[in-house]
């Protein structure tokens, strides 16, 4: 593991429990006490910065010994200033609710989660298994978010305040033709449609499978769009852009081959125009086994001071030999 030699930022929110006893698992809903360490994009060129039409920007490592860290899935960054929100969905069924502190050259310093929430289903019992693997997170207002699992493919509603009671939103059609661990990684939203993506191709097909839902008639059948990629790289998360258009982030795989990591992007009249025919994303990078890569699985696109930010957040499985990767590139295409 290659580390640069920054001092590391420890932050320990932990929420107080007034006039309860202190137990050795944390409270449900206190914060995580999480340590940051800055990471170079290209580890044997640290100072190069240019990855097709991203800019990186800065990233860190993130770490901590809360056994409720990690499984990140979906990321949510928003704000203007220093310290913008941040909100992580874990795949073993939490939200954690935080800021990214900037530093004075704009770059990811270090993250606060001052509180997690666990998920709960639509009777109020946490998720548990199979039920809380939750993989895409969208926000429908400033206090209400929409999140979709896999494995029990669906989409719930919840509400920010506590506790995180769920409402069922609009599943996609053909989904019991999803496979169990590839099923709705790719969740986005924008002020007209909710947008959704299956992970891998379903069962039998050969392209990925986009829907768009009218936010204005959610029970209505969604439209169906066919995406022309690669079968092996899996969309783990989707993003809109301010003008109609979609960017997606997609993952591969392979022991032998290690982490590849594809930023995608989709034009508005691409969409407008789609027919029957598959549409094709443009490629604006590709993150690679030589470079600071991991398992990226949440991304969110944000400005920050006037410049358009690409983050992407990685999924440690919970797993030591993993590492919970933020990263932050500036969108800026080539001539």
């Amino acid at each position: 593991m290659i580390r640069t030699a920054l001092t590391a930022a420890l932050f320990s929110l932990t929420a107080a429990c007034g006039g309860q006893a202190q137990d050795e698992s944390p409270p449900s809903d206190s914060g995580l006490t999480v340590s940051a360490e800055h990471v170079v994009l290209f580890p044997d060129d640290p100072g190069r910065m240019r990855v097709g039409d991203l800019r990186y920007t800065g990233g860190v490592e993130l770490s901590s010994t809360d056994e409720r860290f990690g499984g990140w899935s979906a990321l949510h960054v928003s704000g203007a200033s220093d310290a913008l929100e941040l909100i992580v969905a874990s795949d073993r069924g939490g939200l954690a609710y935080g800021r990214l502190e900037l530093d004075d050259r704009q770059s990811p310093l270090s993250v606060q989660l001052d509180r997690y929430e666990p998920m709960t289903d639509l009777n109020g019992a946490p998720l548990e298994g199979a039920a809380a693997d939750a993989e895409g997170l969208a926000m429908l207002s400033e206090n209400e978010l929409a999140v979709s699992f896999e494995r029990d493919h669906r989409v719930w509603r919840y509400q920010r305040e506590s506790p995180l009671i769920a409402t069922p939103l609009a599943l996609p059609p053909r989904t019991q033709g999803v496979g169990d661990n590839a099923g709705l990684e790719g969740l986005a939203i924008d002020d007209a449609s909710l947008w959704a993506s299956v992970e891998y191709p379903i069962r039998g097909e050969e392209t990925h499978t986009l829907w768009r839902h009218d936010r204005a008639d959610m029970d209505a059948a969604p439209t169906e769009f066919q995406l022309a990629l690669d079968p092996d790289y899996g969309i783990t998360s989707l993003e809109t852009d301010s003008i109609g258009g979609l960017y997606l982030l997609q993952r591969f795989y392979r022991r032998d081959v290690g982490n590849r990591i594809r930023i995608l992007h989709l034009k508005a009249d691409q969409i407008a125009a789609a027919g029957e025919a598959a549409l094709e994303p443009a490629l604006l990078a590709e993150l690679t086994p030589d470079m600071t890569v991991d398992n990226f699985e949440g991304m969110t696109v944000t400005e920050v001071n006037g410049e358009t930010r690409l983050f992407l957040i990685s999924d440690d499985n919970f797993n030591e030999a993993q590492r919970t990767l933020l990263l932050s590139f500036a969108i800026e295409p080539r001539d």
